[in-house]
């Protein structure tokens, strides 16, 4: 694959994709107020397809 990533527990994320010369930071914070959270599996994704697609011609 050409793009790299590392998620952590938090929600945050990393994507980098060095062909389309992008890259997606997400800061998040899916413990508060409780860490039975699981919104983020389906967020995370959302937001970097989002990224993408508002940043790639």
């Amino acid at each position: 694959p050409d793009a790299i990533g590392h998620t952590g527990f938090t929600g945050t994320s990393l994507w980098i994709d060095p062909r389309q010369d992008l890259y997606v930071v997400l800061l998040t914070n899916r413990v508060h107020p409780t860490r039975h959270n699981e919104a983020i599996l389906s967020l995370r994704p959302a937001i970097h397809d989002a990224v993408v697609e508002a940043l790639t011609p």
